[in-house]
């Protein structure tokens, strides 16, 4: 017992001591600043031109390889989308191995395979080396394309670009590429259902043929291998890869406007505009300003805690995050791009704010403070990555193909913490041109060019393919003999009449979205006059998840076996709301205003304004058809608003009614995609599925 007591004492004593020597009064001083090593590598030179290097590292049993073939990109012209398909083609079957045995031996191994038309990667344990590396040179050399793998992945194709046909998201990736590059560059074409159509089985095998050549290419192996071994590998499997280049083609010019204007796309149901400011950056990796150039975008819209950051989303609650990024290019000039998703009624606020972001960098020395925190955070992150070794194989190739000294990365925290707030100021006038940006703009117009009209700058008007166009007319004239009354009467003669349904029982899905459901989820709904309403969520497996029951006095919602009773107010808003089955129903003619004619999808729609305690909300209905297309709703959440967008598509009969088997609801950045898989009319429904 004394002798545990002595420890203890030796102990506390020890610590007093240890504590007495510190001044907590001044921050630790600064270690030596830590070195990035890639390892040394072994570097030799296959017949074919590959040039292998090899980094080896005993620590863990397994080895890295990257395969980088250095090929310059390509314009695909009236197949574009080749590329594409030629890419997901390949490394899943082979010459000598069906698609499913191929993906079984590979998963059997514990082990990663990836080949594109650019190269590829494999991670595998040491022991398995022969065993993987034999599979991905098997996929890489000897793919075998099937008409039948060609259509699914077509299908895939096409089905991605349908679903971004109404997607501002979409719709702004493509225009960006072709109004900055032109449409006729590599980097600005725009791949579309015509051209994926025009994709043959040929031109996939010739699209393959003529770019997978290894004479200009690297590959690094990384980890638990020698090279030795590496060579036997390289000889064992890649003996027949026949020496072959790539020419590289001649790219258009491009160049920035000669003075600040905007570039726009009109999307009618867009619930927010996708935002970019964008200048031609002819920055190299190899340019002495490469590493002042990183951390003056970092501090401008790079990091969470940036200029632009800070002024839009947490001064302004405009958006959700803004960043921004200062590319480099090897083949042709790159781009510097301030990116964000804001709400429409404040676009001109953000353009407006993030040119001033711009002069702000330009013009003011960045605050010490700042320039530190900068620092530390961009390198925090970059010494963080330097763990990976795919990481590591990646710089290791980077330096090759920029021509950069092998010390770039050894030296590359010390050339980050040597940047000072007068190199930032120097690079911020080099690269950011707000005298000279090219604004694009996807959004609704409607909603947003009356205000940027007010800004002075010229508005240029573009189609989602960016082909010019006149300015859109965003609301046409109504009909002296349309009122809301006979739009709302147009409604439900076109559905079949608002005297037809007592109760409605439905059910359907949604697919997985955007990570808030791993699995698909299934939906009950059940509604009945004169207002009454539940709902049950569940899955495959896994029950019902929620419910929520409406009895026209009062309800609950239920989720994980916590009951959560109606509120008060709830209450009242689902009482003033009355019945569930048609809102239309529950309409005064004081609560609506006809506003306008506007497009959607191509189409004209009436939209109508509801108003309904003091809250404004919109619904759109088909000119010709009359059917309920979009509704639009704003809500506040955690004290911000957002706007939802509901559409309705594909009507269908259901006995003497029509309902709309598809819908969408947008939420800020989330879709949710809902497919009705049965509808059912007056049978089934009893007031105890209410309770």
């Amino acid at each position: 017992m004394k002798k545990y007591i002595l420890y203890i004492l030796v102990a506390v004593f020890s610590s007093y001591n240890i504590a007495a020597q510190i001044d907590r009064s001044k921050i630790p001083a600064s270690g030596p600043n830590p070195e990035v090593n890639l390892g040394e590598a072994s570097e030799f030179t296959l017949k074919n031109g590959l040039t292998v290097l090899v980094v080896t590292d005993h620590k863990l049993p397994s080895v890295n390889w990257s395969l980088n073939l250095n090929t310059p990109p390509v314009f695909e012209g009236d197949i574009a989308g080749v590329q594409s398909l030629t890419s997901s083609l390949l490394g899943k079957e082979t010459l000598n191995t069906a698609k499913d045995e191929f993906s079984e031996k590979v998963e059997f191994l514990g082990a990663r395979i990836n080949v594109s038309l650019g190269g590829g990667f494999g991670f595998c344990l040491s022991k398995y080396k022969d065993e993987v590396f034999g599979l991905f040179a098997e996929a890489a050399l000897q793919p075998k394309f099937t008409q039948k793998e060609l259509d699914f992945e077509r299908d895939q194709l096409l089905e991605g670009i349908k679903s971004g046909e109404n997607s501002a998201a979409a719709i702004a990736s493509d225009v960006r590429g072709a109004l900055f590059y032109g449409k006729n560059h590599a980097a600005g074409e725009i791949v579309t259902k015509e051209t994926v159509n025009k994709v043959t089985l040929q031109d996939v095998q010739d699209f393959y043929t003529a770019r997978f050549k290894p004479s200009n290419g690297y590959m690094v192996f990384t980890g638990d291998i020698t090279v030795k071994e590496v060579k036997s590998l390289l000889k064992t499997y890649f003996k027949d890869w026949k020496e072959g280049t790539i020419e590289t083609p001649s790219y258009p010019d491009f160049n920035d406007v000669d003075a600040t204007e905007i570039n726009f796309v009109d999307v009618p149901n867009a619930v927010q505009t996708e935002l970019a400011v964008m200048n031609v950056s002819p920055l190299k990796m190899s340019d002495k300003d490469y590493h002042a150039a990183l951390i003056t975008n970092y501090i401008f819209g790079g990091g969470f805690g940036s200029y632009l950051n800070m002024n839009l989303r947490e001064a302004n609650g405009y958006t959700y995050g803004a960043r921004s990024s200062l590319g480099t290019g090897r083949y042709y000039n790159s781009s510097f791009r301030a990116t964000t998703k804001v709400r429409n009624m404040v676009t001109d606020s953000a353009v407006v704010e993030t040119l001033k972001e711009m002069k702000r960098i330009k013009t003011e020395l960045v605050d010490d403070e700042i320039l530190k925190n900068a620092k530390a955070k961009f390198l925090g992150s970059f010494i963080l990555e330097s763990e990976d070794k795919t990481v590591a194989a990646r710089r290791t190739i980077r330096i090759k193909t920029n021509n950069l000294p092998a010390d770039f990365y050894k030296n590359f925290i010390a050339n980050i913490n040597a940047v000072t707030k007068e190199d930032v100021k120097r690079v911020a006038n080099t690269y950011f041109k707000d005298d000279k940006a090219r604004i694009i703009l996807v959004g609704k117009g409607s909603d947003v060019i009356p205000n940027l009209e007010k800004l002075g700058l010229p508005i240029k008007y573009f189609d989602k393919h960016a082909n010019p166009i006149e300015k859109p007319v965003f609301s046409k004239e109504i009909p002296a003999d349309v009122t809301a009354q006979s739009v709302i009467d147009h409604y439900f003669n076109a559905i079949g009449g608002k005297d037809k349904a007592q109760s409605v029982t439905s059910v359907f899905y949604t697919a997985t979205v955007n990570g808030l459901a791993p699995f698909p989820l299934k939906a009950e709904l059940k509604v009945m006059t004169p207002n009454n309403e539940s709902m049950e969520m569940s899955a495959d497996g896994m029950g019902v998840l929620m419910k929520q029951k409406w009895n026209g006095t009062t309800g609950y919602a239920e989720q994980q076996g916590r009951k959560l009773e109606m509120t008060e107010q709830q209450i009242a808003d689902k009482k003033a709301a009355g019945s569930p089955l048609f809102p239309e129903l529950n309409y005064t003619l004081d609560q609506l205003k006809l506003e306008s004619i506007v497009a959607i999808d191509g189409n004209d729609n009436y939209k109508l304004k509801v108003t309904t305690n003091g809250k404004d909300s919109f619904r759109y209905y088909d000119v010709k058809t009359g059917f309920l297309t979009q509704t639009e709703a704003k809500t506040d959440a955690n004290g911000k608003e957002i706007t939802t967008v509901s559409t309705f598509k594909n009507y269908k009969a259901v006995g003497e009614l029509m309902f709309p088997f598809k819908n969408e609801v947008s939420a800020g950045p989330q879709k949710l995609p809902f497919e009705f898989s049965e509808i059912k009319v007056n049978e089934g429904v009893t007031a105890a599925d209410f309770e």
